[in-house]
C-alpha cells in the first residue's frame, strides 16, 4: 500500500528534526531520493555530461606512490583534461599510482538536464536545495581530514562507496590554517598515509574513530565540526548540501579574523609562500581593508541585532534552527520512523580502526624509497607563528577580547 501524504509529510518533518537536532553522525540506509537525473547508469549520466558539456573538462590527479608525506592538499594536485566517458573509460583498468576526480563541483556549473529534480525535500529542505556540490572520483580519491567551519553537512552516495571516518568536535587533532581555505579546518595527520609519529598520535584517538562505508542511496548527516576524511573506495559519485545554520554568524566572523589575520601576515610575503599558505581556491579571493571590514562590521552588528544591510554574498540566505531538541526527544522521534530506516554511527572496535589506519600507514612507508622530502617556501617559525595565532581556541579569544573592546 502507497504511503499516503499526511504520512511523508510527517516522515519529511520528523527527518527534518532529527538532522537539525543531531549530536552524532547517522545514516539512512538505502533511502532513494528519486532524482529523474539519476534514473540511468552512470556511464549513461556521464555520456549526456559529455553531450551537454562541449568541451573537456577539468580533472583533479594525485600520484599516490608518491607525494605522501603530506595530506594530498590542493595546491600538490595536477590537472588533466578529459571527458566523463574517458574518465570512467581509464578506471576499465585502473593505476595504482594516481587518482582521477572532478571534486567539489558547484551545481552552478553543471548542465541543467545533469541535475534535474535534484532537491532534498524528501528530508525537509526544499528551502535552498541549489546550494549543494558534485564529487565523482576513482579510488583512493581523498579529502583531507578537516571539519567545516559552517553548517551541517547532507552527503548523498549516488553511485559507488565511500569511506567516510569521523572524529567528534573536541578531539586532540594538531588543526592547520595551511593550507588556507576560508570555512575548512585541516589537521596535520596525514590519514592517507599517516608517518610513524602520526600513527602513534592517531592509535590514541581509537575511543573517538566513528566509520561508515556509503554505499548508492545511503545519505550521511554530518553535525556540525565533526572532523571527516573521506576516500572513495571505488569509481564514486556523491552530492553534498550544506545546511545553513543559526549560529553560523559567529563562526563566519571568526572566519572573517582568520582570513583578516592571514591576508595580511601574507600581505610582503613571496609569491611561492602565497601559493603554498593560501588554497588555490583563495589566491584569487584576497580582499581589500574596506571590504574585509565592511564585512567584518556587518558580522559583528548581525550577531546582536537584525542588520538589513547585506554586504557579502555569503550572508543573505534563509538559516535553520540548530540543536533545538534535547537527545531524549530525538530517541522518540526515531522511533516513531519505520524501523531500520536511521542508523547511528558507534565508535569503531579498537582492533579495526588499528588496522585501518596501520593499513595505511604503509602506503607511507613504500613511499620513503622512491621520493625525497620536499621543501617547503615557508619557514618553521613562520609556519608555527601563523598556525598558532589561528588555533580555533586561539580565535575565540580573540573574538571574546573584539567583542569586549569594540562597540559600533
Amino acid at each position: 500500500m502507497a504511503q499516503s501524504t499526511t504520512t511523508v509529510d510527517t516522515e519529511t518533518h520528523k527527518l527534518r528534526t532529527l538532522i537539525l537536532n543531531a549530536r552524532k553522525p547517522f545514516v539512512l540506509r538505502n533511502f532513494k531520493m528519486n532524482w529523474p537525473c539519476f534514473e540511468h547508469t552512470l556511464e549513461e549520466w556521464c555520456a549526456n555530461y559529455d553531450k551537454e558539456a562541449h568541451a573537456l573538462t577539468e580533472f583533479e590527479t594525485m600520484p599516490c606512490d608518491q607525494g605522501n608525506q603530506s595530506p594530498h592538499w590542493e595546491r600538490c594536485r595536477q590537472t588533466k583534461q578529459m571527458t566523463l566517458t574517458q574518465f570512467l573509460e581509464k578506471q576499465k583498468s585502473p593505476k595504482d599510482d594516481y587518482w582521477i576526480g572532478l571534486n567539489y563541483k558547484r551545481v552552478d556549473s553543471m548542465p541543467k538536464s545533469l541535475r534535474d529534480g535534484i532537491d532534498f525535500s524528501r528530508l525537509g529542505f526544499s528551502e535552498g536545495s541549489n546550494d549543494y556540490s558534485f564529487w565523482l572520483c576513482s579510488a583512493k580519491t581523498n579529502t583531507p581530514c578537516h571539519y567545516d567551519s559552517y553548517g551541517c553537512n547532507i552527503v548523498v552516495q549516488v553511485y559507488g562507496r565511500k569511506s567516510w571516518l569521523l572524529f567528534p568536535p573536541k578531539t586532540p587533532l594538531t588543526s592547520t590554517r595551511i593550507p588556507y581555505e576560508e570555512s575548512s579546518i585541516y589537521c596535520e595527520e596525514n590519514l592517507f598515509a599517516p608517518n610513524p609519529e602520526e600513527l602513534q598520535r592517531l592509535s590514541k584517538l581509537h575511543d573517538s574513530a566513528y566509520r561508515c562505508i556509503l554505499e548508492a542511496n545511503d545519505v550521511l548527516i554530518v553535525p556540525k565540526h565533526w572532523w571527516h576524511y573521506v576516500e572513495a573506495i571505488d569509481v564514486s559519485l556523491s552530492i553534498n548540501y550544506w545546511i545553513p545554520l543559526e549560529n553560523d554568524v559567529k563562526d563566519q566572523l571568526k572566519e572573517c579574523l582568520v582570513k583578516i589575520l592571514i591576508e595580511r601576515f601574507l600581505h610582503k610575503s613571496s609569491d611561492g609562500e602565497q601559493k603554498y599558505v593560501l588554497n588555490p581556491n583563495q589566491l584569487d579571493d584576497i580582499q581589500d581593508d574596506d571590504e574585509i571590514f565592511s564585512i567584518l562590521k556587518h558580522l559583528y552588528d548581525s550577531t546582536n541585532i537584525d542588520c538589513p544591510t547585506l554586504k557579502s554574498r555569503r550572508l543573505n540566505i534563509s538559516r535553520c534552527p540548530y540543536q533545538y531538541i534535547d537527545e531524549k526527544t530525538c530517541e522518540n522521534l526515531i522511533k516513531e520512523l519505520p524501523a531500520d530506516m536511521l542508523e547511528y554511527l558507534r565508535p569503531m572496535p579498537k582492533k579495526d580502526y588499528e588496522n585501518l589506519i596501520n593499513q595505511n600507514a604503509k602506503r607511507f612507508d613504500a613511499l620513503q624509497i622512491k621520493v625525497p622530502s620536499s621543501t617547503c617556501p615557508l619557514s618553521e617559525i613562520k609556519k608555527a607563528l601563523l598556525n598558532s595565532i589561528c588555533e580555533p581556541t586561539v580565535v575565540e579569544h580573540i573574538v571574546n577580547e573584539f567583542f569586549r573592546r569594540y562597540k559600533s
